[in-house]
Protein backbone atom coordinates (compact mmCIF):
# COMPACT_ATOMS: atom_id res chain seq x y z
CA UNK A 1 0.00 0.00 0.00
CA UNK A 2 1.56 3.49 -1.29
CA UNK A 3 1.01 6.56 0.55
CA UNK A 4 1.71 9.83 -1.47
CA UNK A 5 2.04 12.11 1.60
CA UNK A 6 5.26 10.26 1.58
CA UNK A 7 7.15 11.60 -1.10
CA UNK A 8 8.53 14.68 1.54
CA UNK A 9 11.06 14.92 3.67
CA UNK A 10 13.01 17.31 6.18
CA UNK A 11 16.76 17.20 5.62
CA UNK A 12 18.53 14.90 7.79
CA UNK A 13 15.43 13.55 9.64
CA UNK A 14 15.38 9.52 10.36
CA UNK A 15 12.87 7.16 8.85
CA UNK A 16 10.33 9.98 8.92
CA UNK A 17 6.64 9.55 7.79
CA UNK A 18 3.35 11.14 7.42
CA UNK A 19 0.43 9.84 8.66
CA UNK A 20 -1.22 11.42 5.66
CA UNK A 21 -3.09 9.09 3.00
CA UNK A 22 -4.26 6.56 5.32
CA UNK A 23 -7.65 4.84 4.06
CA UNK A 24 -10.51 4.80 7.03
CA UNK A 25 -12.98 2.35 7.56
CA UNK A 26 -15.84 5.49 5.38
CA UNK A 27 -14.31 5.21 2.62
CA UNK A 28 -11.88 8.72 2.82
CA UNK A 29 -8.74 8.98 3.83
CA UNK A 30 -6.46 10.56 6.94
CA UNK A 31 -5.40 14.23 6.48
CA UNK A 32 -1.85 14.80 5.25
CA UNK A 33 0.26 17.47 6.93
CA UNK A 34 -0.99 16.96 10.55
CA UNK A 35 1.03 14.25 12.29
CA UNK A 36 4.31 12.44 11.60
CA UNK A 37 6.64 9.84 12.60
CA UNK A 38 10.16 9.78 12.90
CA UNK A 39 13.14 8.65 14.52
CA UNK A 40 15.19 11.10 17.25
CA UNK A 41 15.33 14.45 15.12
CA UNK A 42 18.47 15.79 16.81
CA UNK A 43 20.30 15.03 12.89
CA UNK A 44 17.84 17.17 11.17
CA UNK A 45 19.66 19.86 10.23
CA UNK A 46 18.73 23.85 10.19
CA UNK A 47 17.21 23.67 6.38
CA UNK A 48 15.32 20.54 7.39
CA UNK A 49 13.66 22.81 10.56
CA UNK A 50 13.13 25.07 8.00
CA UNK A 51 11.28 22.20 5.83
CA UNK A 52 9.12 21.29 8.87
CA UNK A 53 8.35 24.70 10.04
CA UNK A 54 6.97 25.99 6.33
CA UNK A 55 5.05 22.25 6.52
CA UNK A 56 3.10 23.50 9.37
CA UNK A 57 4.98 21.92 12.17
CA UNK A 58 4.21 23.56 15.95
CA UNK A 59 4.84 20.86 18.39
CA UNK A 60 7.41 18.24 18.80
CA UNK A 61 6.28 15.09 21.03
CA UNK A 62 9.38 13.14 22.42
CA UNK A 63 9.03 9.71 23.97
CA UNK A 64 11.92 8.76 24.32
CA UNK A 65 13.54 8.67 28.26
CA UNK A 66 15.69 10.97 30.26
CA UNK A 67 18.91 8.89 29.47
CA UNK A 68 18.38 8.65 25.70
CA UNK A 69 17.56 12.72 25.24
CA UNK A 70 20.98 13.70 27.83
CA UNK A 71 22.73 10.67 24.82
CA UNK A 72 21.84 12.50 21.94
CA UNK A 73 22.19 15.78 23.34
CA UNK A 74 25.72 14.75 23.89
CA UNK A 75 26.37 13.30 21.01
CA UNK A 76 25.03 16.44 19.21
CA UNK A 77 25.58 19.14 21.08
CA UNK A 78 24.97 21.41 18.28
CA UNK A 79 21.70 20.14 17.20
CA UNK A 80 19.42 23.29 17.44
CA UNK A 81 15.64 23.77 16.75
CA UNK A 82 13.84 26.43 15.86
CA UNK A 83 12.35 28.40 19.24
CA UNK A 84 9.64 28.39 17.75
CA UNK A 85 8.26 24.14 17.59
CA UNK A 86 7.25 23.42 21.22
CA UNK A 87 9.12 19.99 22.49
CA UNK A 88 7.06 17.56 24.87
CA UNK A 89 9.13 15.10 26.52
CA UNK A 90 6.25 12.32 27.36
CA UNK A 91 8.54 8.88 27.88
CA UNK A 92 5.77 5.90 27.70
CA UNK A 93 7.64 3.29 29.94
CA UNK A 94 10.54 3.24 32.65
CA UNK A 95 13.42 1.34 31.79
CA UNK A 96 15.11 0.96 34.90
CA UNK A 97 11.74 -0.93 36.72
CA UNK A 98 12.34 -4.48 36.86
CA UNK A 99 9.11 -5.05 36.02
CA UNK A 100 9.16 -3.62 32.85
CA UNK A 101 12.78 -5.67 32.08
CA UNK A 102 11.19 -8.89 32.78
CA UNK A 103 7.57 -8.17 30.55
CA UNK A 104 9.42 -6.31 27.82
CA UNK A 105 12.78 -6.58 27.52
CA UNK A 106 12.34 -9.28 25.62
CA UNK A 107 10.59 -7.63 23.25
CA UNK A 108 11.56 -3.80 22.94
CA UNK A 109 11.65 -3.95 19.20
CA UNK A 110 8.00 -5.84 19.30
CA UNK A 111 4.39 -5.35 19.30
CA UNK A 112 4.22 -7.75 21.94
CA UNK A 113 5.66 -4.99 24.26
CA UNK A 114 2.39 -2.40 23.72
CA UNK A 115 0.02 -4.68 25.51
CA UNK A 116 2.03 -4.60 28.59
CA UNK A 117 3.51 -1.45 28.52
CA UNK A 118 0.04 0.18 28.08
CA UNK A 119 -0.71 -1.44 31.50
CA UNK A 120 1.83 -0.96 33.72
CA UNK A 121 1.92 2.88 32.32
CA UNK A 122 -1.03 4.59 32.10
CA UNK A 123 0.05 7.49 33.72
CA UNK A 124 2.60 8.17 30.65
CA UNK A 125 0.73 6.81 28.24
CA UNK A 126 -2.11 9.26 28.88
CA UNK A 127 0.67 12.19 29.22
CA UNK A 128 1.82 11.42 25.45
CA UNK A 129 -2.07 11.69 24.26
CA UNK A 130 -2.54 14.93 26.21
CA UNK A 131 0.20 16.16 24.87
CA UNK A 132 -0.77 15.26 21.65
CA UNK A 133 -4.05 16.37 21.90
CA UNK A 134 -2.74 19.67 23.14
CA UNK A 135 -0.98 20.61 20.57
CA UNK A 136 -2.09 23.75 18.66
CA UNK A 137 -0.82 22.65 15.54
CA UNK A 138 0.99 19.83 13.53
CA UNK A 139 2.89 17.47 15.25
CA UNK A 140 6.00 15.01 15.18
CA UNK A 141 5.40 12.41 17.26
CA UNK A 142 9.20 10.09 17.72
CA UNK A 143 11.05 8.05 19.68
CA UNK A 144 14.96 6.73 18.83
CA UNK A 145 14.46 4.46 15.93
CA UNK A 146 10.74 5.71 15.28
CA UNK A 147 10.16 1.86 15.36
CA UNK A 148 8.29 0.56 18.77
CA UNK A 149 7.20 3.34 20.75
CA UNK A 150 5.99 5.89 18.17
CA UNK A 151 4.54 2.98 16.48
CA UNK A 152 2.67 1.84 19.98
CA UNK A 153 1.14 5.90 20.16
CA UNK A 154 0.88 6.18 16.54
CA UNK A 155 -1.36 2.93 16.03
CA UNK A 156 -4.05 4.16 18.61
CA UNK A 157 -4.16 7.40 17.65
CA UNK A 158 -4.52 5.51 13.84
CA UNK A 159 -7.15 3.02 15.44
CA UNK A 160 -8.92 5.99 17.07
CA UNK A 161 -9.09 8.11 13.98
CA UNK A 162 -10.65 4.99 12.29
CA UNK A 163 -7.51 3.79 9.95
CA UNK A 164 -8.43 -0.13 9.00
CA UNK A 165 -6.15 -2.12 10.80
CA UNK A 166 -4.32 -3.45 7.70
CA UNK A 167 -3.30 -0.21 6.51
CA UNK A 168 -1.89 0.63 10.53
CA UNK A 169 0.13 -2.49 9.98
CA UNK A 170 1.06 -1.21 6.96
CA UNK A 171 2.25 1.92 7.94
CA UNK A 172 4.53 -0.01 10.55
CA UNK A 173 5.90 -2.53 8.61
CA UNK A 174 7.30 0.48 6.57
CA UNK A 175 8.58 2.41 9.78
CA UNK A 176 10.14 -1.24 10.83
CA UNK A 177 11.72 -1.54 7.84
CA UNK A 178 13.37 2.55 7.25
CA UNK A 179 15.06 1.87 10.82
CA UNK A 180 18.31 2.08 10.39
CA UNK A 181 19.66 -0.48 13.32
CA UNK A 182 18.49 -3.95 13.40
CA UNK A 183 18.47 -4.49 16.68
CA UNK A 184 21.79 -2.85 18.26
CA UNK A 185 22.31 -0.50 20.48
CA UNK A 186 21.01 -1.68 24.40
CA UNK A 187 18.86 -5.17 24.48
CA UNK A 188 17.67 -6.72 27.42
CA UNK A 189 19.35 -9.89 27.89
CA UNK A 190 16.62 -12.95 28.96
CA UNK A 191 19.16 -15.89 30.28
CA UNK A 192 21.54 -12.80 31.95
CA UNK A 193 18.27 -10.84 33.32
CA UNK A 194 20.08 -7.81 32.58
CA UNK A 195 20.54 -5.26 29.85
CA UNK A 196 23.88 -5.63 27.39
CA UNK A 197 25.13 -3.80 24.93
CA UNK A 198 24.03 -5.96 21.67
CA UNK A 199 26.10 -5.10 18.76
CA UNK A 200 23.41 -5.66 16.17
CA UNK A 201 22.87 -7.97 13.67
CA UNK A 202 22.47 -8.29 9.36
CA UNK A 203 19.63 -9.14 8.29
CA UNK A 204 19.10 -11.18 4.80
CA UNK A 205 15.76 -9.89 3.10
CA UNK A 206 14.28 -13.23 3.77
CA UNK A 207 15.11 -13.01 7.53
CA UNK A 208 13.55 -9.44 7.26
CA UNK A 209 10.15 -10.45 5.76
CA UNK A 210 9.62 -13.37 8.47
CA UNK A 211 10.34 -10.61 11.39
CA UNK A 212 7.93 -7.97 9.21
CA UNK A 213 5.59 -10.81 8.86
CA UNK A 214 5.51 -12.13 13.12
CA UNK A 215 5.58 -8.42 14.06
CA UNK A 216 2.29 -7.57 11.76
CA UNK A 217 0.51 -10.29 13.04
CA UNK A 218 1.18 -9.49 17.03
CA UNK A 219 -0.08 -6.03 16.16
CA UNK A 220 -3.40 -6.70 14.23
CA UNK A 221 -4.17 -8.95 17.72
CA UNK A 222 -3.49 -6.47 19.43
CA UNK A 223 -5.01 -4.08 17.82
CA UNK A 224 -8.29 -6.49 17.32
CA UNK A 225 -8.71 -6.18 21.39
CA UNK A 226 -7.65 -2.72 21.73
CA UNK A 227 -10.61 0.08 22.39
CA UNK A 228 -8.62 3.25 22.34
CA UNK A 229 -11.81 5.14 24.07
CA UNK A 230 -12.32 3.00 26.60
CA UNK A 231 -8.02 3.26 27.45
CA UNK A 232 -8.00 7.11 26.81
CA UNK A 233 -10.77 7.86 29.49
CA UNK A 234 -9.64 5.46 31.81
CA UNK A 235 -6.18 6.96 31.55
CA UNK A 236 -7.85 10.36 32.26
CA UNK A 237 -8.28 12.29 29.39
CA UNK A 238 -11.62 14.33 29.02
CA UNK A 239 -14.06 14.07 26.02
CA UNK A 240 -12.71 17.20 24.25
CA UNK A 241 -9.14 15.93 24.75
CA UNK A 242 -10.46 12.37 22.84
CA UNK A 243 -12.63 14.38 20.69
CA UNK A 244 -9.56 16.32 18.94
CA UNK A 245 -7.40 13.44 19.06
CA UNK A 246 -10.04 11.55 16.86
CA UNK A 247 -9.97 14.75 14.25
CA UNK A 248 -6.56 15.29 14.34
CA UNK A 249 -6.14 13.51 11.25
CA UNK A 250 -9.40 14.24 9.63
Amino acid sequence: MSNPANLMTWDGAVNLRDLGGLPLEDGTTTAAGQVWRSGAPDPITSTGWAEAVEAGLTTVVDLRNPAEVKLARDLLPGAVRPTGIITRNTPTEDPGDPHFQAACGPWLDHPRSYAPTTAMYPHLVGAAFRALADAPGPVLVHCSAGRDRTGMITAMLLSLTGVEHEAIATDYEQAFRGTSHRGGGVAYDVERGAWVQHPGETWTARQMDGRVRERRAALLDWLAGLDVVAYLRYVGLDEARVRRLRERLR
